[in-house]
């Protein structure tokens, strides 16, 4: 019986190490993420590209707070070696991380933003709140 239960262990053990990897380094930590995310995420760090979080103007701006009334910072790409900008996550087009040119910081009203993607969080250097899980 200690044998089976010890197998089903391992077994389970394999599955989420190989769905699960550690995050290095130069990347923000504190998430699981797959090795495709973890991919993705150190070539578009490797371009350049960084993620601004979203940053609530006030306490009653809360992230998870809905109210309309409230005022954020918006969230945005910066490629920091490119000197340029994105509203949107930047698109792989011809081996190369392409935003829409279209990010810079300013203020927004309309309630809480969505929970960052692991893309963003993992860009990001700090603020926000963890991406949902899968």
């Amino acid at each position: 019986m200690k044998r089976h239960v010890l197998g089903i262990f391992l077994i389970a053990l394999l599955i989420s190490t190989a769905f699960s990897q550690e995050i290095p380094s130069e990347l923000r930590g504190g998430i699981k993420a797959d090795s495709a995310t973890i991919q993705k995420a150190l070539e578009m760090k490797k371009q350049g590209w960084v993620y601004i979080m979203p940053e609530p103007k006030s306490p009653q701006a809360a992230w998870g707070n809905h109210d309309g009334r409230t005022t954020w910072w918006v969230g945005y790409w910066v490629n920091e070696k490119a000197d340029e900008t994105s509203s949107v996550e930047p698109v792989l087009e011809n081996g190369k991380y392409v935003g829409d040119g279209h990010g810079s910081p300013g203020w927004r009203r309309g309630g809480t933003p969505p929970p960052p993607t692991k893309i963003e969080w993992l860009l990001s250097k700090s603020g926000g709140i963890k991406p949902l899980e899968d």
